[in-house]
Parts: C-alpha cells; structure tokens; sequence
C-alpha cells in the first residue's frame, strides 16, 4: 500500500506544482487529496478495493481536463491569453477641431482624403485631406431635399461613400458635386415592414440588422423579401425574452464583408459575441462559426423596453477584415467604472476566418471607431483627448 501512496503523493505534488489556468485542476487537487485521506484512514482495505479508488482518481484527473476543453471561452482577452501582447504607439495624431469637427464618430480613407462623420455639426460629413487641409463638407440634418434626418452606416464601396438613413429607410449614395459641398443620391429605398436600424448595402440587396423578431441578422431585397436568416445566438439571459425584445438587445451590431466578398464577419457592441458566416452567391448568408463570449446585462422594465446594466462589458466597437484576418476593436469596460468612455476600446483583437486567435494589440490611445487600411498596413480611426482626433497606428508584418 505504501507504494500506492507515494504514486499519489508524486501525482499530486506534479498536480500541485503546474501553474495552471483552468478553475478545473483545483477540483482535481481536491479529488487526488481526497483519495489519499480514504487510502490513510482506511488501511485495512483490500489491494482491489485500494486499486479502484486509484483508478477512479486517474479517471477523473484524465476526464475533467478533456471537459473543460470544451468550455466556452468567457471573454476576449482570455481567448488571447496563448498570443503574446504587442504594445501598439501611435504613429498619428491629428486635432479634428482644426476642421470644425465637432464630435467625430467614424471615418474612412478615400486615396489622400478621409471622410468623417460629425454627430454634433449642422453639415454631418467632411471630406479633409489632413495633409493639404482641403476640406469638403455637407449633408445637413433636416427632413427637406438633400438632407437625411439621421445617419447610422458610413460605408464605402465601388469607390463611392454610401449612407443609410433609418427613419426614411433609405440608401443614399453620396456624391462629391463641387469643391466644396457633396450631393445625394437615392440607391435603395427599402419597402419593409420591418424596421431597420444597421444596413451593410451590397448593390442589389442588404444586410441588414433591425427589429426583425426571429432573425438577428437578414439579407433582403429592396422591396423587403427576405432572403436569408441569421438566428440569435442564445444565451441563458436572453431564455425568456421575446423576439422583439432579442432585437432590441442585438441592434448594435458591426458587419463587415471580406474583400472577395465569400465571407461576412459581425460582432456585438453591447456584449460579446462574434460570429462567422459565409455569403453564398451574394445573397445567402451561412453562418459557420460563433463565439459567445457573454451575453447582455440587463432587465426589462415594466414599461417595456430595455434597460441596461451599468456593470455590463461592453463588446466590440469596431469591426474590419482583409483576405487573412478580422480586426476586432474591444472594449470591455464598464459604464459604471468608465462611464461615457466606456466605448472608447484599447484592444484590438486579430482573428483568422475560422474564428481562431492571432494577434492581440493594446494602443496608447483607445478608439471610438476603427477601420483597417489594407494597402498601408494601418488601422486608424477616432479617438477623444478629450476632443475628437484621428489617430493612426502601424501594425507589424
């Protein structure tokens, strides 16, 4: 029996001795520590009845790892943790209030130039080459001719900008007209019973995010047929919600399209889920891999709607992709601990198109709002100091 004993003292002294990061080995401990008290205060046990209590141990110690291998990953940086952090300097910092930039939400690089939606500006898009300081503004706020009541998707595409308004539920692209101003033009004006709120425009059709009840994610046409579905990923905090309740929690949502457009990556804001999917024909959309690393903190008032948590983790702000990678921006901060700073994100997260981790960035200056430039190797994007500024960083090869 001694010899029993001192396999199991050898085994849990190994056990004992490995910085470990899965909650799981301690339980391993404290089976292993159990078998050796029975195995001290039970000397008279038979060598069978000893044998199998050592097999039990070192069928638990081999079964629980291998379970745990398949628990879900619980937040981002966690899933990062075998990936090395590269401590990211800015290369540029530019002040917005030099151009009458307000209050900057998203920006996006258009050969020399970068277009810049203002959220707090009478004309809501500027056209600034940073270097030159031409600058190009327009599209004001209002319900007349040539304006947008709201603005919630800056896109660009085809080399052109692209805008979608959803209280009028319309696609507008947007046209530099002079050198000094831009014009609209009408390209989707979406007949649906559905309200949208997030539209990734794709010629012919969208994607889209909006109050659709069964669906969080759609591809349809402009006279509303719907042609793929997309379900909400579920959470247990979300068992008992109701479909229009469901969309309400996943309106802030990001898409982006791989260049060959063959694949569509999007990512909650307000909790963290990434999701995978394949775009078949340019209509379909097929997802093939979701990460659910936390679901939504909230309740729902007796008045209805939502109300959110101020202790909840915010998830991804920002979302782009090349042939090779996703490029996710990560917040994880908390309104109660950052308050409106809370979705300003200091990591940017690089995935592969199968979902698997590759690089984790930290930046000196956390952004609001990201793009990734393909041709330079950069992400930039908008950041507060506490004003709005255009900060740009080089990513490593």
């Amino acid at each position: 029996m001694g010899s029993f004993l001192i396999l199991l003292l050898f085994v849990y002294i190994i056990v004992h001795s490995v910085d470990v990061i899965f909650h799981q080995w301690i339980l391993i401990r404290k089976v292993i520590g159990y078998i050796m008290r029975n195995l001290i205060n039970n000397r008279m046990k038979t060598m069978n009845q000893i044998s199998r209590n050592v097999l039990n141990g070192i069928v638990l110690i081999v079964i629980i790892p291998i379970l745990s291998c398949n628990k879900t990953i619980n937040h981002p940086i966690l899933h990062f943790e075998k990936s090395p952090i590269h401590k990211l300097t800015h290369t540029r910092v530019i002040d917005l209030e030099e151009f009458d930039i307000l209050k900057p939400a998203h920006v996006i690089r258009k050969n020399d130039s970068y277009m810049i939606w203002d959220l707090n500006n009478e004309k809501m898009l500027h056209l600034v080459d940073f270097n030159t300081k031409k600058l190009i503004n327009g599209i004001k706020k209002g319900s007349g001719p040539g304006e947008v009541v709201a603005i919630i998707d800056l896109q660009f595409k085809d080399d052109s900008f692209f805008i979608f308004d959803p209280d009028r539920q319309k696609v507008n692209q947007v046209d530099i007209s002079s050198d000094t101003t831009f014009t609209l033009k009408e390209v989707m004006d979406i007949n649906s019973d559905k309200r949208i709120f997030s539209a990734n425009y794709q010629g012919s059709h969208l994607i889209a995010n909006g109050l659709f009840d069964d669906a969080w994610l759609v591809t349809l046409k402009e006279n509303g047929e719907i042609t793929s579905k997309v379900d909400f990923p579920g959470f247990e905090e979300t068992s008992n919600t109701t479909g229009m309740e469901l969309s309400l929690l996943y309106l802030s949502t990001r898409i982006a399209n791989k260049p060959d457009n063959k694949k569509v990556v999007a990512a909650t804001q307000s909790f963290a889920v990434l999701s995978f999917l394949n775009y078949i024909d340019g209509l379909i959309l097929e997802e093939y891999k979701q990460i659910k690393y936390y679901g939504p903190d909230f309740t729902l008032p007796e008045r209805g709607g939502i109300a959110w948590s101020k202790d909840g983790q915010v998830g991804f702000c920002g979302l782009d992709c090349d042939d090779e990678f996703v490029y996710a921006l990560y917040s994880g901060r908390t309104f109660e601990e950052y308050g409106m700073l809370s979705h300003h994100c200091e990591h940017l997260l690089v995935y592969d198109w199968d979902g698997n981790p590759v690089k984790h960035y930290t930046l000196d200056i956390p952004l609001f709002s990201m793009k990734y430039d393909s041709e330079k190797n950069t992400i930039y994007g908008i950041g507060y100091n506490p004003e709005g500024i255009f900060v740009e960083y080089q990513l490593d090869d």
